[in-house]
C-alpha cells in the first residue's frame, strides 16, 4: 500500500539494487486489500489504488494462515525480498535474513 500512497519508480529502484524482479502478490493480501478497500478512509483509498497496481503482479496462492504468517513463509520459501510498509512485518523478516524494502521520502529503501 505504500506504493499506492507516494507513486514512485518503485520497480526501477529495486531492479537497480537487487536486479531484475518478478513481482507477486499472495492472494491472501489481495484478500486484505479488498476488505480494506471496501471502507471509506485513507487506508481504503491507498488499498484500492494498491489493488490496481496489483494486478500488474503475477498472483501466488497461500494457506489459511495471517498475511503477514504467509508474507514470511513465501519469502524464505521463495528466497524472495519483501516491499512493505509495516513496522513489525519488517522487523520479523529481517530477523529471518529476508531482505525488505519500504518507501522513505517517495524512493524505495532497503531497511
Amino acid at each position: 500500500m505504500a506504493v499506492a500512497e507516494h507513486p514512485t519508480t518503485w520497480l526501477e529502484d529495486v531492479t537497480e539494487r537487487v536486479g531484475k524482479v518478478e513481482p507477486i502478490v499472495l492472494e491472501c493480501v489481495l484478500d486484505e486489500m479488498d476488505r480494506l478497500a471496501s471502507k471509506e478512509d485513507k487506508r481504503a483509498r491507498i488499498a484500492r489504488v494498491a489493488l490496481e497496481l496489483a494486478q500488474n503482479f503475477s498472483r501466488f496462492p497461500s494457506g489459511k494462515a495471517s498475511p503477514d504468517a504467509e508474507i514470511m513463509s513465501a519469502a524464505i520459501t521463495l528466497g524472495a525480498a519483501v516491499a512493505t510498509a509495516d513496522r513489525d512485518l519488517a522487523a520479523n523478516l529481517r530477523g529471518r535474513r529476508v531482505r525488505v524494502f519500504s518507501l522513505r521520502l517517495g524512493r524505495l529503501a532497503e531497511l
